[in-house]
């Protein structure tokens, strides 16, 4: 994807010069930052100045070679915060508005009703009005629409906004769901870090319609450079998981991480050999220089300190132990610990401070 674009609207200047091969790219930052106006100018809802937008082979904006395909020629499905669905149709109708379209997409043929609707768990939905639908309910159906149009490419602009934590942590594994199931790359634009570790491989971080970094994820999040920009509870860590076994009784199962580490979680009723994804944020991990004895937490873990960040009363710590943790503690903590590169440490997580998403 390239994406080069010049625009002004009244005292707000958005200037990106970008190129990279992603499956999901995120577009990241805060409010004003340009997210939702880079995803219009892409959509070819609002006009550039000058510059290229090009997905693949195919060039929808190039001002020096006079291209300025119409919103639908683009064969772009895009996904609002809200959902924008028809009141008046059923959900069925919702999702079969513009399911007609001719748009070339090579994988046209395999997306039908019945395999979206499969996918995203809302078959039983299908006859009922949206009016009656949860805030969940109608973000799926939404996507549904969106992914049965055909697109070429899928736009979504903070599908996940207007939900609370609990709704967002439901439909997250839907969304990885499209992700793995349809061919159809993907833009998310979100102010949310879990989303981009969940979601994406390529993220594009925005500020005052500047680009401020791009690249993995997991890197450009705890980079420097993107560090000061986030809020204090947006320092994550996100793990692929696959459950080992789980005990009812003692409320919690057993899981394996990537690197073959055991962790524990909350109860999960899934079969054995389900893949998971799990959070722990970084404010939840506590650190010790010596190995704790008589804790109640379950999850010890030794590892090496890779990387200190200090400012503003506030650390970030990046910890090889065997996976990498990213930790946040105060200034204070870690002059009282003397925590430096090279610094041997525990990490101590408590089973209840790990989410399932």
């Amino acid at each position: 994807m390239l994406l080069r674009c010049q625009m002004t609207l009244g005292r707000f200047a958005l200037d990106l010069n970008v190129s990279f091969e992603s499956r999901v790219a995120s577009i990241f930052g805060p409010s004003g930052s340009g997210k939702t106006t880079l995803l219009d100018a892409i959509a070819g809802l609002r006009e550039i100045q000058s510059g290229e937008i090009q997905i693949g082979d195919r060039s929808f904006f190039s001002s020096s070679r006079g291209i300025n395909l119409s919103p639908q020629k683009r064969f772009v499905g895009y996904v609002p915060q809200e959902g924008a669905l028809f009141p008046h149709l059923s959900v069925r109708k919702n999702i079969l508005f513009g399911a007609n379209r001719k748009t070339g997409s090579l994988n046209a043929s395999e997306i039908t009703l019945a395999h979206v609707a499969a996918v995203l768990e809302i078959g039983h939905l299908l006859d009922r009005s949206v009016v009656h639908l949860s805030g969940g309910e109608s973000q799926r159906v939404a996507l549904a629409r969106a992914i049965l149009s055909r697109p070429q490419l899928l736009l979504l602009d903070e599908p996940l906004a207007s939900l609370d934590i609990g709704l967002k942590e439901k439909i997250i594994p839907y969304l990885r769901r499209v992700r793995d199931e349809f061919s159809i790359p993907m833009i998310y634009v979100t102010h949310d870090p879990t989303e981009v570790l969940s979601l994406a491989d390529w993220v594009i971080v925005l500020s005052q319609g500047r680009l401020l970094a791009q690249g993995i994820p997991r890197d450009v999040l705890m980079s420097r450079q993107v560090l000061s920009h986030l809020e204090e509870d947006q320092v994550e860590n996100v793990f692929n998981a696959r459950l080992i076994d789980s005990d009812p009784k003692a409320g919690r199962s057993r899981v394996s991480l990537e690197s073959g580490q055991e962790i524990f979680i909350p109860y999960v009723a899934e079969p054995v050999g389900r893949s998971l994804q799990i959070l722990i944020r970084g404010d939840n991990i506590m650190v010790a220089t010596k190995r704790p004895e008589e804790i109640s937490a379950s999850n010890i873990f030794r590892g090496v300190v890779s990387r200190v960040e200090t400012g503003d009363g506030q650390a970030l710590l990046k910890v090889d132990a065997r996976d990498l943790f990213y930790v946040r503690l105060t200034s204070s903590a870690v002059e009282k610990l003397g925590l430096v590169e090279g610094k041997e440490v525990f990490l101590i997580i408590k089973t209840r401070s790990c989410r399932i998403l």
